[in-house]
């Protein structure tokens, strides 16, 4: 094995834990079991038993697929808004690896797409890391925009409104501070000058510029255009799921399943901006599983087709991307190993 090879093997084990992911793995198992016991098991059991798994599962899967190939149009131009080009045999492998570490605060574990991207073609570290940073801001901008929109024709009065509109403007301030010379200059400088970010300590002229090209107003908001219809997919999903377990019939584009869809998409949009938030909660794990069954509740939904309904489209969504991404993961693995073998 050459240096290269046990630098990256190095470099990715210090990002993908498998003793932890087993960890976390446990943790959302004794979630939903203690969700089903709280939600009269027998009944959840029995939806998910009797539920046609031979194409609902299936569908949403593709659905998930279909979500993941939208959102890596957005990777592949904030690439290029900063010079990096990849073949897309490259840079879609990299963009799916990184749901590796799907299960992690904020998602923020997808920053090895930074360390694929290197071995690649040698791309300093620190200038693809922040595109990561620049995908969860557009990734909540465009859940906060679904929910806000869907929250007009559920709800006539309350504070969650006033919430969702509260928490995608932090976002947009955010990412207003993100591309502000001052936080480079005076906060950034401080903060990688101990702790493991000292690595990047001689790299904030080249994070500003990466974060400066991926989220000034353009590119942000092309990032959050392409970011809704591929979230959309997921509430299209859990659309089905409400549809046929609470006995509603397949989706249509009747009046009825149309307001399905709005629940459907205020729920999981909703939950899922929760998720991204809660930096306690790896994935959203808890925090989606306790938000999301309460809403449905709320919505008129029985107990045990909010629970199964919420079990099943984190199975395929949250868990099902990191299954792809270690399939991904040991082809960009290959990619590379062949690279080396031919340099």
């Amino acid at each position: 094995m050459n240096e290269i090879d046990i630098e990256q093997g190095t470099k990715s084990r210090s990002f993908i834990s498998f003793g932890k992911l087993f960890a976390l793995i446990i943790v959302g198992m004794v979630i939903y079991l203690l969700m089903m016991y709280l939600s009269k098991w027998e009944e959840v059991v029995g939806i998910i038993v009797n539920m046609e798994w031979y194409w609902i599962i299936p569908t949403m899967m593709m659905l998930s697929f279909l979500n993941y190939v939208i959102r890596y149009f957005k990777w592949n131009y904030y690439l290029k808004r900063i010079d990096v080009h990849f073949s897309h045999a490259d840079s879609f492998s990299i963009f799916l690896a990184g749901f590796t570490l799907t299960v992690s605060p904020g998602k923020i574990g997808e920053a090895i797409k930074g360390y694929f991207c290197r071995d690649v073609d040698g791309t300093p570290v620190a200038k693809t890391i922040p595109v990561v940073v620049s995908e969860r801001v557009t990734d909540l901008l465009a859940m906060v925009f679904l929910a806000a929109f869907t929250f007009l024709f559920i709800f006539t009065e309350g504070n969650q409104l006033l919430f969702v509109v509260a928490l995608g403007g932090a976002v947009v301030v955010g990412a207003f501070v993100l591309t502000n010379k001052t936080f480079y200059n005076k906060i950034l400088k401080r903060m990688t000058s101990f702790g493991p970010l000292k690595q990047f300590q001689d790299s904030c002229d080249v994070i500003e510029d990466t974060m400066v090209r991926t989220l000034s107003p353009k590119p942000m908001m092309v990032g959050v255009l392409i970011s809704i219809p591929g979230w959309f997919m997921e509430c299209i999903e859990l659309w089905l799921l409400l549809s046929v377990l609470s006995g509603a019939g397949l989706p249509s584009l009747s009046a009825a399943s149309l307001f399905i869809l709005i629940q459907a998409t205020f729920v999981h949009a909703s939950a899922s901006a929760i998720g991204a938030v809660a930096f306690f909660a790896p994935g959203g794990l808890g925090a989606y599983e306790i938000y999301a069954p309460a809403v449905l509740t709320s919505l008129g939904f029985i107990v045990a087709v909010a629970t199964a309904s919420t079990i099943l489209i984190r199975f395929v969504t949250l868990w099902f991307s990191v299954v792809v991404g270690f399939v991904a993961l040991g082809i960009v693995t290959y990619r590379n190993r062949k690279r080396h073998c031919e340099t």
